[in-house]
């Protein structure tokens, strides 16, 4: 069992971080769904492509907006491909 921090703070066991190969200084997203906490490692095409309906009307988008756009991406990873 780990204990979280007064920062919110958690450290990963080495094996979860090894079975979906997080090294440090990799991005993560954190998000909730049904009760349980995720976490999706980044990769650069995720993190290249997570503005992407936020930009299209070239103005910058507000960090609440960001934030959405970044659980709504993660999420959506855990869909099956027939619901698309």
């Amino acid at each position: 069992m780990h204990k979280l921090t007064s920062k919110r703070q958690v450290t990963l066991p080495i094996a979860v971080c090894n079975a979906i190969a997080l090294q440090p200084g990799d991005f993560v997203e954190v998000f909730a769904r049904d009760g349980v906490a995720h976490i999706v490692k980044m990769n650069s095409s995720n993190l290249a492509g997570k503005f992407h309906d936020l930009i299209k009307n070239k103005t910058f988008p507000y960090p609440e907006e960001i934030d959405e756009a970044l659980k709504k991406r993660a999420a959506n990873k855990f869909l099956p491909n027939d619901c698309n």
